[in-house]
């Protein structure tokens, strides 16, 4: 019996974000993930995937950072991986130099989107982008291939030198499960406990927005909106679930967040977010964060929302403007506010937005679709490998 490829999948601390691609890759292949948080350990292991935690900080560290490429290196010829994949931003820098350093046969990045280093200005971004830039190039190198969760960012990196067109592949995002993010899973009890629990209207129209509570994600502009269609739509509620993101260079002053609880319906982080968007009329990412593809927005479509969003990296891949949603430009709040009126006005715009974002969620992003292609990728790379080693008869 041939041995199985042992894969390693590499992530920082929310690398249960690829729990579930492990799973529909662990038929074909001996998994286990490398993530930086502890705390994640029950969850891998109660799934029956193995879970290995290293040291990784998010601030520029350099003997830290080094203590993380030592670390790395040694943990995968100790798991002797066929293949390590590398996800984010620095794991997949260190995961990528530490693989090859091992001698792992494959070696794959997946750059999930450029981050607020390509939307901040000022002279401390400018260094940090130019760092990333020569960092990742060197990541790059060290790969097989690295992967793009969306076109436009391929071809931003391909055009900076970054990475070379012959060594890139674009993998829709990291997939959605859409047989679990459905609106039928959520009951109506659920559904009446969460809006009685939130104080929401149960006539009440329902706009909500998922993700970190910083600039970049548009949040200002959604409380902008908020207030601005409020003033002039019937009963509507504003909820934004998300953490307030205290470590980045674009988080909100202490003003800014006493604004936005005035504004709208903030319960935090929560967990149940399918049932947050069970109970939903309109999803708004308002976002200049350049993410692969927002993961929240595919939640979002796969629960038959319709959806608005910029148009930006990633989302405009998520996105057919007028079919199952609105695009608008960043940081325009006029055009935000119209298209979220128009919403909360037409319930049968709704409904027909909403069901072509269900259809689209299935046939392009699904986890099993995601899944198949990595599965391919794996594949190739391997057979690639074993045909470079064999020995070469003489002529």
């Amino acid at each position: 019996m041939p041995r199985v490829p042992k894969v390693v999948l590499v992530g920082g601390p929310d690398v249960d974000a690829r729990l579930e691609l492990g799973q529909q890759l662990a038929g074909d292949y001996d998994v286990q993930v490398f993530g930086s948080s502890p705390a994640l350990a029950p969850a891998f292991a109660g799934h029956g995937v193995a879970y290995h935690c290293y040291p990784l900080t998010r601030r520029a560290n350099p003997i830290a950072d080094l203590r993380t490429l030592l670390h790395l290196r040694s943990a995968f010829r100790s798991a002797r991986a066929d293949v390590v994949h590398a996800f984010d931003t620095k794991p997949g820098i260190w995961g990528a130099i530490a693989a090859r350093w091992a001698g792992v046969p494959v070696v794959v990045g997946t750059v999930t989107g450029l981050g607020s280093l390509y939307v901040a200005e000022g002279l401390k971004a400018r260094l940090m982008r130019s760092v990333y830039q020569r960092l990742q190039r060197l990541a790059c190198r060290c790969s097989d291939l690295t992967v793009f969760q969306n076109h436009d960012d391929v071809r931003q990196l391909v055009a900076a030198g970054v990475v070379p067109q012959d060594r890139t592949r674009v993998i829709l995002g990291s997939g959605v499960a859409c047989d679990r993010y459905a609106q039928e899973r959520v009951g109506a009890p659920e559904r009446d406990r969460l809006r009685q629990e939130l104080g929401i209207p149960a006539a009440a129209t329902v706009v909500t927005m998922v993700g970190r509570v910083t600039r970049s994600k548009g949040v200002l502009e959604f409380m902008a909106a908020a207030d601005a269609v409020r003033a002039r739509a019937g009963p509507v509620r504003f909820l934004l679930v998300g953490p307030a993101d205290e470590d980045v260079l674009d988080r909100l002053t202490p003003a800014e967040l006493a604004a936005l609880r005035r504004s709208v319906i903030w319960p935090g982080p929560r967990r149940d977010v399918p049932a947050v968007l069970a109970i939903s009329d309109v999803f708004v990412l308002p976002s200049a964060y350049r993410e692969g593809i927002p993961r929240v927005l595919l939640e979002a479509a796969a629960m038959g929302l319709p959806l608005v969003t910029t148009d930006s990296p990633g989302c405009n891949e998520v996105v057919v403007d007028g079919s199952n949603g609105a695009l608008v430009a960043i940081g325009d709040v006029p055009a935000l506010t119209r298209a979220i009126e128009r919403l909360v006005e037409q319930p049968q715009l709704r409904r027909s937005w909403g069901a072509a974002s269900r259809e689209r969620a299935v046939t392009r992003f699904d986890l099993r679709i995601v899944a198949e292609q990595t599965r391919q990728v794996y594949a190739e790379l391997l057979a690639r490998k074993q045909l470079a080693d064999q020995p070469r008869l003489p002529r």
